[in-house]
């Protein structure tokens, strides 16, 4: 009985956390934690400090206090279908690029224990092994070609021992622990984003400000193209018709003789050739210096010779 009674005040504790937490941050990121240790999220939790806040536990837990939070907040009902399988959660009022960085970086090599899927291809390298001979047999059973050399077992040929997708065998585990690799990395990673009610993936966070300003100016350019083409004034299009329709007043003005104070300047440069040469030689020499200082930017290709000097650590001949 007194141990139910244990049970339920932590459950409530822990409750009583997650709903503090919904109160007081707007984000939330669904991190995946599998293959992570309680180390690497304390190491993890450091990192964040002052940043955001980790928790981890119980799905059952997180999602009743959810819907808890929920009858306050509808909005937290987004997060709910989020929660599953094994997750961990990342509350923050910071940007959330910052967090996912931080987050990235903290990740682990670790050994390949016998069992373990393997995220990545292992490759075992050539060369040297610091085995003694006797180890000879257990590696010819994991058909890698070797040879003694100066008393220790050397590798002939790099050896793709697991392959992506497959289950490690005890064997392969053995070799890499005796090899001293730890052939995977491990660490959280991004899943989902929670935003005050907004749910999005991990890609939007590698959308910069300058790729939706460049996106927003491309479509305002198709929009006032069609715009233009079909007749039908619109705010983007706008400007570009009063710039055509001056344009034609221009060309009215200098074909009519009717004098408009803005065509004054055109009609001189009409009227006196050469100094029209002179401003249209003017452009072209300011055209020419553009596309030079921007050929001068432009970093130059290695030559053949410097790219084999720097191969072999110098000139042949050195």
């Amino acid at each position: 009985m007194g141990a139910e009674k244990k049970g339920s005040k932590h459950k409530k504790v822990y409750i009583d956390k997650v709903l503090k937490l919904l109160d007081t941050y707007q984000k939330v990121l669904i991190v995946s934690s599998n293959n992570i240790s309680s180390k690497q999220i304390q190491i993890i939790r450091k990192a964040l400090l002052k940043k955001a806040v980790v928790l981890m536990g119980k799905n059952s837990l997180i999602r009743r206090a959810c819907k808890m939070y929920a009858e306050k907040n509808p909005k937290v009902n987004e997060l709910i279908p989020l929660i599953k399988q094994n997750i961990g959660l990342v509350f923050t009022n910071e940007d959330p690029r910052t967090i996912r960085d931080i987050i990235v970086e903290n990740k682990i090599n670790a050994p390949a224990k016998a069992g373990t899927v393997a995220p990545n291809d292992v490759i075992v390298p050539k060369g040297d092994t610091g085995l003694e001979p006797t180890q000879t047999t257990f590696l010819q059973a994991l058909d890698i070609q070797t040879r003694i050399a100066k008393r220790q077992i050397e590798i002939l040929y790099d050896v793709k021992l697991v392959s992506e997708g497959e289950k490690v065998g005890s064997s392969e585990a053995t070799l890499l622990s005796k090899l001293g690799i730890k052939p995977f990395v491990y660490g959280m990673k991004l899943v989902q984003v929670y935003d005050n009610g907004s749910v999005y993936g991990p890609q939007v966070l590698d959308i910069t400000d300058e790729m939706l300003k460049k996106n927003v100016l491309e479509e305002l350019g198709n929009v006032s193209g069609i715009s233009l083409e079909l007749g039908f004034p619109t705010q983007v299009s706008l400007p570009y018709s009063f710039m055509n329709n001056f344009r034609n007043l221009l060309a009215i003005s200098i074909e009519t003789g009717y004098e408009i104070k803005e065509a004054e300047s055109i009609r001189e440069l009409l009227e006196n050739p050469e100094a029209l040469k002179e401003l249209m030689e003017k452009q072209n020499e300011d055209e020419k210096e553009e596309k030079e200082e921007e050929k001068e930017e432009e970093p130059e290709p290695e030559s053949e010779s410097e790219s084999d000097d720097d191969m072999f650590g110098g000139g042949l001949f050195d």
